[in-house]
């Protein structure tokens, strides 16, 4: 399935594995890209040491090409991206940055021959980020898993595809071809699937959440809204989390939160300090106390994805869980959803016909 995203990135099929901390394993990025799909190595969470390993133990995984997603507010964002850059990392998916930071960023991976992916939620940021120099862009819905915005994937393509010359790739409600059909008819060049993915044999994601999600139905998932598009997250609904809806926002939490989030970085706390008022300071920067909401949403995250503790803690993930009722390879997801997809466009073609 050819489309501008597929001839633009060198990949067989118009399907991108989300950046997904702590999820997107070397495994699970080589397992989407051998399968013909892009895989896309979130990498905020890492060190610039661990990174340079995972980037290896890809390309001993898989000869095809990949991507790495970084959100550039991270205090080892500049370190991560230096390391990214030096290795000539094929696709470069950034989100959350400033122009100021993204512009270099930009012009180096072009230098190389990279290609520069943008995720954004909101569609003048799509526009902004084509303007910059971006060869496309990765708009993310209501629907998804953790952090879109208020607009739902309906909406926000075809006001996308409108506004940019670049190549659309849409997140956000996709976990079949019936959805990689919609898209591409909506305006998009291609899909990216995350809690789809995450369903797979190859993601370290425990078992316990894996049988969780097959027996659940689109209304498992809950919207936590604390009024800001980068905060905002939707994340597996459970009593706990609607209890933690009905707190106050806690300072005791949060502080908490941003030492977790500072050990796991190996950052010093000027590092994270400066780092805070930097972004704060920004185009559409985030305030330091959204700032502090957003650590307090992923302190865990980690480990309630991999302890196998459905009770407690914030999982996030998408609506499409109501579709998702078997476990696949990532071969099987990415063939499957090509196939249909090509059913439906043709069933729906020949109607019209």
């Amino acid at each position: 399935m050819k489309t501008r995203i597929t001839e633009s990135f060198g990949i067989k099929h118009p399907i991108m594995l989300a950046g997904m901390n702590w999820l997107t394993t070397p495994e699970l990025v080589a397992a989407v890209s051998n399968a013909g799909g892009l895989g896309n190595l979130a990498i905020s969470a890492h060190t610039p040491e661990n990174l340079k390993s995972d980037i290896k133990k890809i390309r001993e995984l898989t000869d095809k090409p990949f991507a790495i997603n970084q959100i550039l507010i991270s205090p080892t964002a500049k370190a991560n991206m230096a390391v990214v850059i030096e290795e000539q990392v094929p696709i470069v998916n950034y989100t959350l940055g400033r122009p100021n930071d993204i512009a270099p960023i930009i012009e180096a991976v072009h230098q190389y021959g990279g290609k520069v992916l943008a995720t954004v939620a909101l569609a003048r940021h799509a526009i902004r980020a084509a303007q910059l120099g971006a060869d496309a862009v990765n708009i993310t819905g209501h629907e998804a898993a953790s952090h879109g915005g208020f607009a739902t994937t309906l909406i926000l393509i075809p006001l996308v595809a409108d506004g940019v010359h670049v190549p659309i790739l849409a997140a956000g409600g996709f976990h079949d071809g019936r959805g990689l059909a919609a898209a591409l008819m909506l305006g998009a060049d291609g899909v990216t699937m995350g809690t789809r993915f995450a369903m797979t044999h190859e993601c370290a994601m425990h078992q316990n959440w894996k049988d969780v999600i097959v027996q659940a139905s689109e209304q498992d998932t809950i919207y936590i809204d604390v009024g800001d598009p980068a905060v905002n997250s939707r994340v597996f609904k459970t009593k706990k989390i609607e209890e933690a809806m009905t707190k106050r926002f806690s300072l005791a939490d949060t502080v908490s939160s941003a030492l977790d989030a500072k050990e796991k970085m190996n950052v010093s706390w000027w590092k994270m300090i400066t780092s805070g008022l930097k972004t704060a300071k920004g185009e559409d920067g985030m305030s330091i106390i959204s700032q502090m909401k957003y650590a307090s949403q992923t302190s865990n995250v980690d480990r309630v994805m991999f302890s196998g503790d459905t009770e407690n803690g914030r999982m996030p993930i998408g609506q499409v869980i109501g579709g998702i009722k078997e476990v696949l390879t990532c071969q099987e997801v990415v063939e499957r959803t090509v196939a249909q997809a090509e059913e439906t466009l043709k069933a729906k073609y020949g109607v019209l016909a």
